[in-house]
C-alpha cells in the first residue's frame, strides 16, 4: 500500500481564518447558551468547540518568509553532527516548523507550506538505500507544476548556504547533473551536503538560485 499523500502536495488553499471566526462567532454564541441551559459549562469548553474547527494539517497556514526560513535551515545544517541530527525534533528545535508524520511509515516526515504567492516549500525525510531512515532530509522550493517558474521572488544565492559551510570546514566541489543543471557538494568526515541550482528567470540563465538541499549524514 502506497504511503499517504503529503498535505503539501494535495495544494488546499489557505483557510482565510478571520471570516472563518466572523462566520463562526454567532454559532458559538448559540452553542454556549444552549450549553448554559442545559449543564454547567465554563470557559474551558467553549475554546474546545473551537478547536475543533480549527485545520490539523499545518500546509494551510505555516507561512514562512523566504530569507528567515533558508537561515533557519542553514542554523539546522550546521549543527548536524550525524545521522541522529538527521530528525524532525532536530530539524524543529532549529527551525520552528512543525512537521506531519505519515501514518503509514513512520520513518517518514515532513513540514511543508507557502512562501510568497505561488511558491511553496517541503522540507522531508528521504530514504535513498536499504536500511532503517532517514537516510537524508531534503529541503525543496517549488511553483507546484512549474519547476522552470521565473525564481526571482524567491531567488537565495549559492553563497548563502556554500559561505557559510566553507567556513565550517566543509570541502565543497561543483558539479553538474544530468539535465546539465548545476550544484555543488560539500562534505566532511560526517556529514554531506548538496545545494542544487536553477536559473533565476527560467531554467539555464546566467544567473542562479537554490531551489533544492540535501543533507546526508553517516553515524
Amino acid at each position: 500500500m502506497p504511503p499517504r499523500e503529503p498535505p503539501w502536495r494535495r495544494h488546499m488553499p489557505a483557510l482565510n481564518f478571520d471570516l472563518l471566526a466572523t462566520r463562526l462567532a454567532p454559532v458559538v454564541c448559540v452553542l454556549a447558551a444552549c450549553a448554559c441551559a442545559t449543564t454547567p459549562a465554563g470557559p474551558s469548553s467553549v475554546q474546545e468547540k473551537i478547536a475543533m474547527t480549527e485545520p490539523t494539517s499545518t500546509a494551510a497556514v505555516n507561512t514562512q518568509d523566504v530569507y528567515q526560513l533558508n537561515a533557519r535551515v542553514l542554523t539546522w545544517i550546521l549543527s548536524v553532527r550525524n545521522v541522529n541530527d538527521l530528525t524532525a525534533q532536530s530539524i524543529a528545535t532549529r527551525t520552528g516548523l512543525k512537521f506531519w508524520f505519515d501514518p503509514d511509515n513512520p520513518h517518514h516526515f515532513s513540514a511543508s507550506g507557502k512562501l510568497v504567492a505561488p511558491w511553496v516549500y517541503v522540507v522531508e525525510s528521504l530514504s535513498t538505500r536499504p536500511g532503517p531512515p532517514p537516510h537524508s532530509i531534503g529541503f525543496e522550493m517549488w511553483v507546484p507544476g512549474n519547476k522552470d517558474a521565473d525564481r526571482t521572488e524567491v531567488c537565495i544565492g549559492l553563497d548563502h548556504y556554500k559561505q557559510p559551510l566553507t567556513a565550517a570546514g566543509f570541502k565543497s566541489v561543483r558539479l553538474v547533473d544530468s539535465q546539465s543543471l548545476e550544484y555543488w557538494s560539500f562534505s566532511n568526515d560526517k556529514v554531506a551536503v548538496k545545494v542544487h541550482l536553477r536559473g533565476k528567470t527560467k531554467r539555464y540563465d546566467d544567473q542562479l538560485c537554490v531551489s533544492k538541499v540535501i543533507v546526508s549524514a553517516s553515524a
